[in-house]
Order: structure tokens, then sequence, then C-alpha cells
């Protein structure tokens, strides 16, 4: 796996010289001032490699809205870490388990509203129809 990739030029880079994974991060956007959302390199990413990488969103999922827009727009899976960081400060392991269950209980009620029962129905189509209060 290489992290911290965000262009298809580097995608299909890392594809050539046999990366089976990429972690698509802008390193908590604190390098430079201008570097996209790790969702917004999702699609292009995708389109470059086809299915030949699993792609992995590092950052910026706080809600089950955030992980199917990640999803549908071909990551294979996504990472979290301020969402268990607040809930192991505000609770300890409880406050992690409570965050943890909350983000998967988004995600289940989230996915029924827009008629999936499962990830494989999440297409591009779909990230249109999901809004949150707070941008990924």
């Amino acid at each position: 796996m290489i992290k911290g990739l965000q262009t298809a030029a580097d995608a299909r880079l890392a594809m050539e010289i046999g990366a089976t994974a990429i972690m698509i991060s802008n390193h908590g956007g604190r390098q430079l001032d201008a570097t996209p959302a790790p969702i917004d390199c999702v699609a292009p990413m995708r389109d470059a490699v086809g299915d030949a990488l699993e792609l992995i969103v590092d950052g910026g999922i706080r809600r089950g809205t955030h992980v199917i827009k990640a999803l549908a727009l071909g990551a294979n899976a996504y990472s979290v870490g301020r969402p268990y960081l607040y809930g192991l400060a505000a609770g300890g392991q409880a406050g992690v388990e409570r965050a943890l269950h909350l983000l998967r209980s988004e995600l289940l009620r989230d996915m029924a509203l827009l008629g999936c029962n499962s990830i494989s129905q999440l297409t591009s189509a779909q990230v249109g129809l999901v809004r949150s209060n707070y941008p990924v």
C-alpha cells in the first residue's frame, strides 16, 4: 500500500510498480493550503486504475453519509480517525464503541433511505442524493 497519493497519474504509476492498494490522503490537509480533499480524488483515481487497486479514503469521514459518498465514488474502504478519538476523549472505550455504533447506524439508515440493502448497490449517481451538514 502507498499512502498519500492524490492524482490519477500517481495511481497509474503505483499500479505499474506493483502496489495493490492506495490510501488516498492529504495527511490532514496540514501540508499545503490547496491540497484536495481525499473524497475529491476517488473517482478520477478509480477511473485511472479500474479495479486493479484497492482505494482507501483517509480523512474526512465523520458521518454515515460520508462513508456512502466514498464507497459510491469507487473507494473500497475508508479510515476514520477523529470520530473514534473524540469518542475516546469523551468516554474512554465506551466512547469509542459509541462513536463506531453511531457511524454504523447512520450508514445503515442512510443506505435504507437510498433503497440500498448492500454496499454493492451504491453508485456515483446517488452521491447527489446524499446530503450532510458537513462536507467530506
